[in-house]
């Protein structure tokens, strides 16, 4: 709608304004082959390719022109191999290993730069018509990936030994240049005609001197090794004692701001990734009553990872990489900008307060505890009742947390005749020149309790069915791996209200569905002998009939849900 707009910006904007094709199209190769290779050893291996092109998706919606998106790609290449090797009667060994290459490209339909331009204004509400590069194109972000696994298989008497390692080493390119091409805010049509050329406000980031920008290569190594015994103690009683050992070593972020606000605060960006003692146990018990009564347990810790889109940000979001300005209307004009240039150096004026990122000296990875037990009983021929309970608690679960906040001041709000209160951070910021000081943090938590019930017919007669119940709860504190940019209302809904005292938002999880029924069914007709006509018999033989019906509570949502 360009109502209102004179007619030198009709005459610019009225060609970007067409419709244009958004797609998403998708090749996949594979080719697999199995050797041979004597008697006791079988190689497989496997080749993939997935080319993935989604046409004008990297900024779409009603306020964006064609030329403000660009085309996403994605390439990813795999070979890929198994050596099944029986060495003896009672030891088994399989090799396995992986190269793979995923590229992950976005391009930008143009050089010009961005421009937003108020389209809309309803009281404070302005919706913007984007025009010019969108801030965050062209990008990429390639992994090179090589991965090596061993397990050994050993039966001997009363015990089956396993043991095995798991190395993974990931090559990381990655490049996200935000504002780096510069954008312009125009308040409505009137200011961005060419005769008036008046923008309220000009953002653009420039690489730091000596470091290499938008471009990190957060570089991730895994390494794991484990033992487990499977011991049949006693006709009755079997034992599972395993434990396992992860080790996941990052590239340290590679520049230390020397802003003496940060040092007296014991804030270094350079701050290294050290946790090497995550030994994981694992046991687990199977006892046999009886033919038909068995009662199974287990517990064992299982350690996640540390993502990449942290450790990457990590690299480049230190205050020093990159360099941000926010120029408005005054300083614009004493820049001299006029749109569509840019700035081809640092001015001298306008360096916006900095958000940074950086892991805390106590940075842990995450884990799980998980523990079951359970009986089972057969209550009929192929047919058995089981009721099991499970816990989940996650330890040291990641987060990102603004630090840089003054102590909250309790302000009242009234909705209608009902009155609260509500924390607001009302006072500047702790360390002035920051706006958001972002810890990533292991201090996250989680638990899921539940009890479930299943009924299972084994196939037999034609027929086998599951039918299970589970009641549950998930609490959380808001934890979260993926919250990397300020300001963005997807990031910032991730994180918690009141970032000075997380156990406020310890709650129901946003995964929490306190009641779950699910049954499946599988029944088999055979031949249909109640006619003797040929044709009918053929129609109706051999049919199998299959459906899963899943019932469930609602997840949660917000009032101000879209």
């Amino acid at each position: 709608n360009l109502g209102g707009a004179s007619a030198a910006v009709r005459n610019i904007l009225t060609p970007k304004l067409g419709t244009y094709p958004i797609g998403r199209d998708q090749d996949v190769f594979m080719a697999k082959g199995d050797i041979l290779v004597n008697n006791s050893n079988n190689l497989t291996l496997r080749f993939n390719r997935q080319n993935f092109t989604g046409t004008n998706n990297e900024s779409t919606g009603p306020q964006s022109v064609l030329e403000h998106t660009g085309s996403s790609l994605a390439k990813t290449t795999t070979f890929s191999g198994t050596l099944a090797s029986n060495l003896t009667s009672k030891l088994i060994n399989e090799l396995r290993f992986q190269f793979a290459r995923d590229e992950e490209p976005g391009e930008a339909n143009t050089d010009d730069p961005e421009a937003r331009i108020g389209a809309i204004v309803t009281g404070t509400t302005s919706t913007f018509l984007n025009i010019g590069r969108n801030n965050f194109s062209p990008r990429e972000t390639t992994i090179r990936r090589a991965q090596i696994v061993d397990n050994v298989l050993y039966v001997t008497g009363r015990h089956n030994l396993k043991g095995g390692i798991d190395f993974n080493f990931d090559r990381i390119l990655n490049f996200f240049p935000g504002f780096f091409s510069g954008q312009y805010t125009f308040n409505n049509y009137s200011a961005f005609d060419p005769a008036v050329n008046t923008p309220s406000r000009f953002q653009q980031a420039f690489a730091g001197a000596g470091t290499t920008g938008a471009t990190t290569n957060p570089d991730i190594n895994d390494y794991a090794f484990y033992f487990q015994d499977d011991w049949k103690a006693t006709q009755k009683l079997t034992l599972n004692l395993g434990i396992r050992y992860d080790l996941e070593t990052l590239a340290q972020p590679p520049v230390r701001n020397p802003d003496p606000q940060l040092i007296s605060r014991g804030l270094d960006t350079s701050t290294p990734i050290s946790d090497r003692n995550n030994f994981a146990p694992r046991f687990g018990f199977s006892y046999a009553f009886d033919e038909k009564s068995v009662m199974r347990g287990g517990y064992g810790i299982f350690y996640s990872r540390t993502t990449g889109i942290m450790l990457g940000t990590a690299h480049s979001q230190n205050g020093v990489s990159v360099k941000n300005f926010d120029l408005n209307a005054a300083q614009i004009a004493a820049a001299g900008l006029v749109y569509p240039n840019v700035l081809s150096a640092p001015p001298a004026a306008g360096a916006a307060p900095i958000s940074i990122f950086l892991f805390a000296d106590d940075y842990a990875q995450p884990y799980v505890q998980q523990g079951r037990v359970g009986f089972e009983r057969e209550i009929m021929n192929n047919t058995s009742l089981s009721a099991t309970f499970l816990f989940y608690k996650g330890v040291h679960l990641s987060r990102t947390r603004d630090i840089n906040l003054p102590a909250p001041q309790l302000v009242t709000f009234t909705d209608g005749t009902t009155s609260f209160q509500v924390p607001r951070f009302l006072a500047p910021r702790p360390v002035p020149g920051y706006r958001r000081i972002n810890l990533f943090e292991s201090t996250g938590n989680s638990e899921y309790k539940a009890l479930a019930f299943q009924l299972q017919r084994r196939f037999s007669k034609g027929w086998q069915f599951l039918a299970s119940y589970t009641i549950s709860r998930a609490q959380d504190d808001r934890p979260d791996q993926t919250s990397v940019v300020p300001g963005n209302a997807g990031d910032d809904a991730k994180i918690v209200f009141n970032q000075l005292n997380v156990r406020d938002d310890y709650g129901r999880a946003d995964v929490d569905i306190p009641h779950r029924f699910v049954f499946s069914s599988v029944r088999e007709f055979g031949r249909f002998t109640r006619s003797e006509n040929p044709i009918l018999r053929a129609l109706l033989s051999d049919y199998t009939f299959s459906s899963i019906t899943q019932i469930n509570s609602g997840v949660p949502y917000t009032a101000t849900v879209g």
